[in-house]
C-alpha cells in the first residue's frame, strides 16, 4: 500500500512539475478588436489565494498552488471583511509576430493589481495594501511595457478586491467582466483609447450642454407660464434627461473613486428608467388630460427592477415591466391614433426613438460587446437627447397650431367685420366715445396696478428687511440688556458713592466706599464682557453671511487661522459656559501672505478647531482627574509648502476607523450632532487648493490634523 500511495505522490509530482513548467505561445494572430490580446482567459494560470510577496520570484515552491485563470475569480473567494485576494503566475513566449511592435499593458475593471515580470514589479494598478484603493480604469492609456519576441517570460499578478452587496454588475467577478481583465496591447490600442477620450468627451459635452439648455429653456417656460401642466412635466422629464446625462458622463471627466463611482452608477441606472418611461406620461396627459395609476405603477416597478438588474444581475423582471411598458405604449398610439397628429406626434416620435435607442443600447451591450464599445455613447447620448429635443419640436409645432388657429380665428373675425361694414358704420361714433371712455378707464387701471405693483414690491422688501433686523435684534439682545442693567446698576452705585462722599470726614464709610467702588468696577468689567459678546455675534452673522466667489486672493493664513480659531472658541462657550481650554498657538511669520479661497479655507481651519474642541470636552466630559484640555494650533513654512496644524489632548481616533473618517456621512459623534461630512467636504477643500490632508493620532493621547498646501517661493 505504501508503494501505491509513493508512486502515486511521484505521478502528481510529476504532473504538478510538467504543469508549471507549462509556456504559454502568444501572437499577434491573438489580438482581439483595437489590438489588445486578453490574458485572463489563457491556460497555463497557476493561482493560490492569500498573499506573500515572494510569490513573485520565478524559482519557489509551487506546492499548494492550482490551475486557475482570472476569468474563474468569484465573491466566493472573499474573506470576512469582503476581500479577495490571491496571486496568478503564467509562463508566457511571445513569437516573433511581435517584432518591432511597441507593445503595452492596459487594465479593465474596478480592483487593484501589482504586476510582475521575472518577479520585478512593473506597474501598480491601485494599491493593494492598506489603505486599499482600486484602480479606475476609465479611458486610460496603456502601461508601456518591454517584451521581447522569442524570450520566455515569468508574469505574475497580485490581486485585490472588494466586492459588496452594491456592487454593480459591470464590475461583479464575473467570466464576461473578468474577460479582458489584464491585456497586452498593440499600437492600434493606443489610437483607439484617443479617439475614445475624443468621442466620450464631445459626446458628453453635447449631452450635458444640449440637457442643460433643455432644462433651462423649458423651466423658463415653466416660470412664464405655471399653470401649463404640460411645461410643468416636460421640465421635470428633463431635470431627469440632465441628471442621467450628467451621471453617465461624470466619470468620464473627472477621476472619481471607486465609492464615488457606486454612488454616480446608482443616480445613473435610476434616474434613466425614469427618463425613458416619462415620456408616456406626457403623451397621457396630452391624449387623456390625465396621469393613471398603471403608467405610475410602471414607472415605479421599472426604476426598481432596473436597480435590480444593475446592481443584483437580476434582469428578468426588468426585461417583463419594460416589455409592458412598450406594450403600454403601443396600445396608446393605436388607441388614440387618430388624435396623434401634428404636435403629439412629436411626442410619440420622441418615445419610440429614446426606447429604440435604449433597446439597441441593452442588446448591443448584452450580446455585441465589440459593436457596444464602437457605439456606445452615439446612442447613450441619442437615448438623452431624442425625447427632450422631441419635445422641443412638440412645442414649436404646438405654438405653431395656436397661431395658425389665432390666425384663423382673426380671418373669420374680419370676413365677418367686412360684411357688417355697413351696418356698424353708425355705429362708429359711439364706439369710439365708449373706446376713449374704456381706454380712460384701463390708463386709469393701469396706473392704479403699477401704483399698487410698487407698494407691494417696496412692501415685500421692508417686510424683508423686517426679518433680517429682528433676526439681528434677538442675537444682540441678551448681551445688550446685560449692558444696559449693568449701567444702570452702576449709575445708582456711583450716585450713592458720590453721596456718602458728601458727608462729613467723620461720618464717611470708607469701607463703603471701597466696596461701592469694587461693585462699579466689576459691572464695568460686564459691561465690557458683555459688549465683547455682542460684538462676537455681530462679527459672527457677518463672517457667516460672506459668500465665496471660487477666486484665489493673497491671504495671511496666521490672521486667518488666529480669527478662525477664536471665532470656533467663543462659539462653543456660548453654547456651554462650563467649555474651557488652553489655547496654545505658534505662527511662523516667515509664511506671508499666499493664494487661496479664504472663505473655504477658513471653514475648513474651523471645522478643524470645532472638533478638536469636541474631542477634548468629551474627554473632560469623562471626569478624567486632572484633564486640562488643550488644543493646539500652529503654522510652519518647509520650502514652498506651508503646514497648519490643529492639536488636541482628547481621547484620539480609533484605528479600526482611521481610514473612514473621510469618508462622506462617517461620523463618531452622537445622533443629531454631526453629519459626518465635515471632514469629507474639508478634505476635498484642500485638494482642491493643490494640498492635501492628513492625521496623526494616538489613542488616550491625542489627535493632530495637518493641512498642507502650496506657499510662496
Amino acid at each position: 500500500m505504501k508503494r501505491i500511495l509513493s508512486g502515486l505522490f511521484i505521478f502528481l509530482t510529476s504532473y504538478l512539475c510538467y504543469a508549471q513548467d507549462k509556456t504559454t505561445v502568444l501572437s499577434a494572430d491573438m489580438f482581439h478588436t483595437h489590438q489588445r490580446l486578453f490574458l485572463a482567459p489563457l491556460e497555463g494560470w497557476l493561482f493560490r489565494q492569500g498573499h506573500d510577496p515572494s510569490w513573485a520570484k520565478e524559482d519557489i515552491d509551487l506546492t499548494g498552488w492550482k490551475k486557475l485563470n482570472l476569468t474563474e475569480l468569484n465573491a466566493g473567494m472573499e474573506d470576512a471583511s469582503g476581500r479577495v485576494e490571491g496571486w496568478f503566475r503564467i509562463k508566457i513566449k511571445p513569437d516573433s509576430s511581435f517584432n518591432g511592435m511597441p507593445l503595452g499593458l492596459s487594465r479593465d475593471l474596478w480592483a487593484a493589481t501589482d504586476i510582475y515580470l521575472d518577479g520585478k514589479l512593473i506597474h501598480a494598478f491601485g494599491n493593494t495594501g492598506n489603505p486599499y484603493k482600486a484602480y479606475n480604469p476609465i479611458l486610460k492609456y496603456p502601461v508601456p511595457v518591454c517584451i521581447i519576441p522569442g524570450k520566455e517570460y515569468l508574469l505574475a499578478i497580485h490581486f485585490v478586491d472588494y466586492e459588496t452587496t452594491f456592487t454593480q454588475r459591470e464590475i461583479r467577478l464575473k467570466p464576461h467582466n473578468l474577460q479582458s481583465l489584464i491585456n497586452i496591447t498593440g499600437p492600434e490600442y493606443v489610437s483607439w483609447v484617443t479617439y475614445d477620450h475624443k468621442l466620450t468627451h464631445i459626446y458628453g459635452a453635447i449631452s450635458i450642454s444640449v440637457s442643460f439648455l433643455l432644462f433651462f429653456l423649458f423651466w423658463l417656460l415653466v416660470f412664464l407660464n405655471p399653470g401649463q401642466r404640460i411645461f410643468w412635466l416636460i421640465a421635470i422629464s428633463t431635470t431627469f434627461v440632465l441628471i442621467a446625462a450628467a451621471g453617465s458622463f461624470w466619470n468620464t471627466f473627472f477621476e472619481i473613486t471607486y465609492p464615488d463611482e457606486k454612488i454616480r452608477y446608482l443616480i445613473s441606472v435610476t434616474t434613466q428608467p425614469i427618463m425613458t418611461v416619462f415620456g408616456m406620461i406626457i403623451l397621457e396627459w396630452v391624449l387623456l388630460k390625465r396621469i393613471t395609476r398603471l403608467n405610475l405603477v410602471i414607472i415605479l416597478l421599472m426604476i426598481i427592477t432596473s436597480d435590480i438588474a444593475h446592481i443584483f444581475s437580476i434582469s428578468a423582471p426588468f426585461g417583463l415591466f419594460f416589455m409592458a411598458m412598450i406594450s403600454y405604449l403601443i396600445y396608446l398610439i393605436i388607441r388614440y391614433r387618430k388624435n396623434i397628429q401634428g404636435a403629439p406626434s412629436a411626442i410619440v416620435a420622441g418615445i419610440v426613438v429614446t426606447v429604440l435607442a435604449a433597446f439597441a443600447y441593452i442588446t448591443l451591450h448584452k450580446n455585441f460587446p465589440d459593436l457596444y464599445y464602437e457605439y456606445e455613447k452615439p446612442l447613450l447620448s441619442l437615448t438623452f437627447l431624442g425625447a427632450p429635443l422631441l419635445l422641443m419640436v412638440y412645442i414649436s409645432i404646438r405654438f405653431k397650431e395656436i397661431l395658425k388657429s389665432v390666425s384663423d380665428e382673426a380671418e373669420k373675425v374680419l370676413k365677418i367685420t367686412e360684411e357688417k361694414k355697413e351696418l356698424l358704420a353708425d355705429q362708429n361714433i359711439l364706439l369710439e366715445k365708449q373706446v376713449n371712455e374704456r381706454t380712460a378707464e384701463l390708463k386709469t387701471s393701469l396706473e392704479n396696478l403699477k401704483s399698487t405693483q410698487s407698494q407691494l414690491i417696496q412692501s415685500e422688501k421692508m417686510a424683508s428687511l423686517g426679518e433680517l433686523t429682528a433676526g439681528i435684534a434677538h442675537e444682540i439682545q441678551n448681551p445688550l440688556n446685560f449692558v444696559n442693567n449693568f449701567s444702570e446698576v452702576s449709575v445708582e452705585l456711583i450716585e450713592e458713592l458720590a453721596g456718602e462722599r458728601s458727608k462729613e470726614d467723620g461720618e464717611r464709610d470708607t469701607g463703603l466706599e471701597n466696596e461701592l467702588l469694587s461693585d462699579i468696577s466689576e459691572n464695568l468689567r460686564k459691561i465690557s464682557h458683555h459688549g465683547q459678546r455682542a460684538d462676537a455675534i455681530v462679527k459672527g452673522m457677518l463672517q457667516h453671511s460672506r459668500s465665496s466667489n471660487g477666486i484665489k486672493e493673497q491671504t495671511d493664513i496666521n490672521a486667518l487661522t488666529d480669527e478662525y480659531l477664536r471665532l470656533a472658541y467663543h462659539g462653543l462657550r456660548a453654547k456651554d459656559k462650563s467649555f474651557n481650554a488652553a489655547l496654545i498657538t505658534d505662527f511662523d511669520e516667515r509664511i506671508g501672505k499666499i493664494e487661496l479661497i479664504p472663505q473655504e479655507m477658513g471653514r475648513v481651519i474651523l471645522n478643524l478647531i470645532t472638533n478638536a474642541f469636541y474631542a477634548v470636552s468629551e474627554r473632560k466630559r469623562q471626569s478624567e482627574d486632572g484633564f486640562e484640555p488643550k488644543v493646539s494650533v500652529t503654522t510652519s513654512k518647509s520650502g514652498n509648502k506651508v503646514e497648519i496644524r490643529v492639536s488636541d489632548n482628547g481621547n484620539g481616533i480609533p484605528d479600526r476607523i482611521l481610514d473612514k473618517i473621510f469618508q462622506p456621512f462617517f461620523t463618531t459623534k452622537p445622533t443629531g450632532q454631526g453629519t459626518g461630512l465635515g471632514l469629507s467636504l474639508a478634505y476635498d477643500i484642500v485638494k482642491a487648493h493643490g494640498g492635501e490632508l492628513r492625521v496623526e493620532t494616538k489613542n488616550g493621547e491625542g489627535t493632530t490634523f495637518i493641512i498642507s498646501v502650496p506657499g510662496n517661493e
